[in-house]
C-alpha cells in the first residue's frame, strides 16, 4: 500500500498548523474527511484539501512534499508511524512526540523536538533556536529519544534537556546545553559562547574545542572513558560513523549550580 502523501499546492500565504496530520489521527479517516481537516492558523479558515494534493492510502507512513518554513508542527505529538518531509519544516517539528520516526530532507524552524519523550528525528539541514528545548507549557526540554541535526543548530540547543541524545553535525549557537538536567549532546563542529551555562548534570561532547569556556567549570585533565567507546559502537550499529575514541579532556560544572555535569573535549 502506498504512503499517504500531502503535496503542497503552492506557497501558503499564512502559517499552517499540521499537527492534526499524524498516523494515529488519520488511520481511521476517509480521504474526504482528511481533506476537510482545518490547518489554517491566522488569516482565514484553510483545510487540508485547500493547501495539499492528497494521494495514497497508508496512514502509517506519511510524506509531505514541497513544504516550506511556514508548515508548522509537523509530527507534533507523534506516537507511532513514520513521517518523511521532502522539503523544509516550520516551527515545532516533532514537538512533544512520544514515539515514531521523522525524517526531514531540508531544514527545520525553532523548537524542533521540543520536550519530545521518545522516537527519533533526523534533520538533514539546519535547525532553528531551542532544538530539543522546552515546549510551551512544559518545564523540561527533551525527555528522551534521538534528535540528529545534519547542519547548524541555533542558540540554546538542548535547553533544560532531561534525557536523550542530540547530535549536531554543523555549528551550534550560543548557550548550547543551557540549564541541562541530564542527557547527552554531541557537537561535531564549533559552538558559540556560554556552552554549558547552568549545566546541572549530563554530558556535552565536543569534537572541536569550544572557543570560549566558562570559568565555572573545573578542569580534570585528560582521562579515558569506556562510555565513549560504547557510544561510538552504538553509532556504528545505527549506521552513523562517528569516531570518538576513548580519551577526552574533562571539565566538571557548572559550579554555579549543582556542578555535576561534564564537558568532554575529545583528545
Amino acid at each position: 500500500m502506498s504512503a499517504l502523501v500531502f503535496e503542497l499546492k503552492g506557497k501558503p500565504d499564512q502559517r499552517l498548523d499540521l499537527s492534526p496530520l499524524t498516523p494515529a489521527r488519520l488511520k481511521d479517516l476517509k480521504p474526504k474527511d482528511i481533506e476537510a481537516l482545518v490547518v489554517g492558523t491566522t488569516r482565514e479558515k484553510l483545510t487540508v484539501g485547500d493547501a495539499f494534493k492528497v494521494k495514497g492510502k497508508d496512514a502509517s507512513a506519511l510524506r509531505f512534499v514541497g513544504t516550506d518554513g511556514r508548515c508548522d508542527k509537523i509530527g507534533g505529538g507523534l506516537t507511532e508511524g513514520e513521517i518523511l518531509v521532502e522539503g523544509d519544516a516550520g516551527a515545532y517539528l516533532g514537538a512533544g512526540m512520544k514515539g515514531g520516526k521523522i525524517e526531514v530532507t531540508g531544514s527545520a524552524g525553532v523548537l524542533a523536538g521540543a520536550s519530545m519523550l521518545r522516537g527519533s528525528i533526523a534533520i538533514a539541514g539546519d535547525a532553528g533556536e531551542r532544538a530539543g528545548g522546552i515546549l510551551v507549557g512544559e518545564t523540561l526540554g527533551m525527555k528522551g529519544g534521538l534528535l540528529a541535526i545534519g547542519g547548524n543548530a541555533g542558540a540554546m540547543v538542548g535547553e533544560r534537556m532531561r534525557r536523550g541524545l542530540v547530535i549536531v553535525g554543523g555549528d551550534a549557537g550560543d548557550y548550547a546545553g543551557a540549564r541541562m538536567i541530564a542527557g547527552t549532546i554531541l557537537f561535531k563542529r564549533k559552538v558559540g559562547s556560554y556552552a554549558g551555562y547552568g549545566l546541572r548534570r549530563g554530558s556535552l561532547i565536543f569534537i572541536e574545542e569550544p572557543k570560549d569556556l566558562l570559568p565555572t567549570f573545573g578542569d580534570c585533565g585528560v582521562l579515558e572513558f569506556d562510555y565513549l567507546r560504547l557510544l561510538e559502537c552504538s553509532f556504528r550499529e545505527s549506521g552513523k560513523a562517528i569516531k570518538l575514541g576513548d580519551r577526552a579532556r574533562r571539565l566538571m560544572g557548572d559550579m554555579s549550580v549543582l556542578g555535576k555535569g561534564e564537558m568532554l573535549i575529545l583528545a
